[in-house]
């Protein structure tokens, strides 16, 4: 009636089985919700592609997926690209029918971003960054100042055991935020606090201003400062961040905000002397404009020098990382195509940019990027001739720098405007790097401008306007 033995351990065995299977595949979508649903969700950044060799060009519209999270009252937290314009965003999930998100807060130099979700109430579960909680639950570590593959800001964080994803992801201990995570590093949940309590759209976290070497030989050591002592040697100062025109490359720095550096071991000393500069007495990072005194050794004196804390930025450099705003600035005249050397104008000629770029450009750019010139404001480029029948002959200038229009030294497209606007002549004698001149006289100017708008129905020549 029940059968054999045998058939009835066969029917215990596939019971056992199907309760493992069920109680197996609760739990996995059990914990896919927690994972997914409870702590991060995914969203889509949606970024505008701006090429600085075709400024006066519409670029497409495409995105960055990443993880989001929520700190409450609709407003979410990501970490996307770096150093570019964001549109709008979009969480990624079937769980979430929420529109289009507001970006409310933006850094170019981290990528950390905030956004708030509009006319909806179906959010993921906020989590916890308070700083208690964090300080309780989230275990720390060794850590050290380390620039981001795509940052100069120096930011302290947590070193991890094991190489976490090449994308930002965040650490959790139930629902509280221990960090972000990127590679090998954690990144603490101050800075997500931080950023959070800023102010405006454009948010970012204090830099040095300048950078110094610590180790140093036995021999640098007496050559730079003999008979006063351990410092730390200015190797950089950055124009427009820093005090630049009062703090040099081979200054010696005695004292940062009232205390030496006389008995800073030199295992830690760079971690410490950023400590110094970014932080407060209480270990917290200082806000944007925070002043900071430095005792400064030079040509056999102590000075003070002064300055406030600013973000990293590259508006103030000869050769610009990136135009103002990613804004690329041109002017269009005579079809030829004039604009400003900055890095991101370099590296649009792709990964073998060294190679298949002009080597002038990219020695200047290398050699000259961090710098500030006296008299120029700007290197100008001619980019590339638009082929007109009025320029014959100049139609295989391209990549030159702009030395003279007139005899007149050329810093900045304004003043190439100015230039043309304002001279009474009626011919135009524009001298490039090379030995290279091109002359047209005013009609030309005038007839060239109309040709180019007809052939190439380019509506907006100049962009002027930082």
């Amino acid at each position: 009636m029940f059968g054999s033995k045998k058939d009835m351990e066969q029917i215990m065995k596939n019971r056992v089985f199907l309760v493992l299977f069920v109680s197996f595949f609760s739990s996995a979508m059990l914990f896919g919700y927690e994972i997914e649903n409870t702590n991060s969700v995914d969203v889509q950044v949606s970024f505008q592609k701006i090429s600085h060799q075709n400024p006066w060009l519409v670029g497409e519209p495409f995105a960055k997926r990443g993880k989001a999270i929520h700190l409450g009252n609709g407003e979410f937290f990501t970490v996307t690209l770096a150093a570019q314009k964001p549109l709008f965003a979009e969480i990624d999930s079937f769980d979430y029918t929420v529109p289009k998100m507001k970006v409310t807060a933006y850094d170019p130099e981290t990528g950390f971003t905030l956004l708030q979700a509009i006319d909806t109430d179906k959010l993921s579960k906020q989590v916890n960054i308070d700083e208690r909680s964090v300080a309780k639950f989230c275990r720390g570590g060794k850590s050290r100042y380390v620039q981001l593959p795509f940052s100069k800001t120096p930011i302290r964080a947590f070193l991890l055991e094991k190489r976490e994803s090449e994308e930002p992801n965040f650490s959790f201990q139930n629902s509280i935020v221990c960090g972000i995570t990127y590679q090998d590093l954690l990144i603490p949940t101050e800075y997500i606090r931080y950023f959070k309590n800023g102010k405006g759209y454009s948010r970012s976290f204090p830099h040095p201003g300048w950078m110094y070497d610590v180790q140093l030989t036995p021999s640098e050591k007496t050559y730079y400062s003999r008979d006063i002592g351990r410092g730390i040697l200015v190797s950089e100062s950055f124009p427009g961040i820093g005090p630049a025109y009062s703090l040099f490359p081979g200054d010696v720095v005695l004292a940062i905000n009232g205390v030496s550096l006389q008995k800073l071991k030199d295992w830690d000393k760079y971690d410490l002397v950023m400590d110094l500069i970014l932080r407060d007495a209480k270990g917290k990072l200082k806000p944007i404009g925070s002043k900071t005194n430095l005792i400064v050794y030079r040509n056999q004196q102590k000075l003070l020098i002064s300055y406030d804390l600013s973000p990293y930025k590259t508006d103030s450099f000869l050769i610009p990382e990136q135009a103002p705003n990613r804004n690329p600035l041109y002017y269009i005249v005579a079809g030829f195509f004039f604009t400003e050397l900055t890095g991101s104008y370099i590296k649009e000629f792709g990964s073998e940019y060294r190679v298949k770029s002009e080597k002038k450009l990219v020695y200047l750019t290398d050699f000259y990027q961090k710098k500030a010139h006296p008299i120029r404001e700007r290197i100008i480029i001619l980019s590339r001739v638009f082929p007109l029948d009025g320029n014959v002959g100049y139609q295989d200038f391209q990549d030159l720098i702009l030395e003279t229009v007139n005899g007149v030294k050329i810093s900045s497209l304004g003043q190439l405007k100015e230039t043309l606007e304002r001279e009474e002549t009626n011919s135009f004698a524009f001298e490039f790097s090379g030995g290279k001149i091109a002359i047209f006289t005013r009609r030309d100017l005038v007839d060239l401008k109309s040709e180019l708008q007809n052939i190439y129905k380019i509506d907006r020549i100049q962009n002027l306007s930082d």
